[in-house]
């Protein structure tokens, strides 16, 4: 019992430091400007968009296959459809603060899995549970970022940004608890997830971050910016 608890308790700490490390840039930032947001947005999507194609999809197809993987896609982006719809009728914010609401359901979704992942590390030896859960905190500051700039584009307070960017890593947490209770996974299930994940976050990326950056008259900056984005994604994926 012990140990499940320990196992719940670090994917909770690397679900909720990695996100929230990207929320707590925003802290250094200023009032972003036209021309700024034009590279921000752009910058996100460009992250965004490297996780899905060069993290979440392989690992989903690797899984299982790609049928089930694209199966997840499509659920994934049906969700963030639907829930695109009732942010939009419901909460009364900005479109860049539900664009960010709408990132945190995409990484909630992918920090499950993760959580998963380091439950059944753990099952197997307590250095590669704790191997895995350093990875995934890591791995999920991008992530936080591309949360936490539309979020400081509509206005919200650095401290609230922090808040909100610490919610999706709570999913972790609850994935480790059930990897260390099942240890061994389904590979389909495993596989749909991190396919929903990638088609929430494909979602998100087409219909909200792009659309975004060119709002206003700075295409070539936005354009700049998903190149940078496209770039750092990569490059924190190979370093990671």
């Amino acid at each position: 019992m012990n140990s499940i608890l320990l196992t719940t308790m670090v994917g909770l700490i690397a679900g909720m430091l990695g996100t929230g490390l990207g929320g707590l840039v925003t802290f250094f930032w200023r009032k972003p400007t036209n021309r700024s947001v034009s590279v921000l947005l752009g910058f996100a999507g460009g992250i965004m968009f490297s996780i899905v194609i060069i993290d979440l999809l392989p690992e989903a197809i690797e899984n299982s296959n790609l049928f089930c993987a694209i199966l997840g896609m499509v659920l994934g982006f049906i969700l963030l459809n639907m829930s695109s719809c009732y942010f939009s009728h419901y909460i009364k914010e900005s479109e860049y603060i539900q664009t960010g609401i709408l990132l945190g359901v995409g990484i909630a979704l992918h920090n499950f899995p993760e959580g998963l992942a380091i439950g059944a590390g753990y099952a197997v030896t307590e250095q590669l549970g704790f191997g895995l859960a350093l990875v995934m905190a890591f791995h999920n500051f991008p992530e936080g970022l591309s949360m936490a700039t539309p979020m400081n584009v509509g206005g919200w307070s650095p401290s609230k940004i922090l808040f909100s960017t610490i919610l999706p890593g709570i999913p972790m947490g609850v994935g480790a608890f059930c990897g260390a209770v099942i240890g061994e996974i389904s590979p389909v299930f495993l596989s749909i997830i991190l396919g929903a994940a990638g088609g929430a976050m494909l979602y998100i990326t087409i219909f909200e971050l792009v659309p975004g950056a060119y709002k206003f008259n700075y295409g070539l900056d936005a354009s700049f910016g998903i190149l940078a984005g496209l770039s750092t994604g990569i490059l924190l994926t190979i370093i990671l």
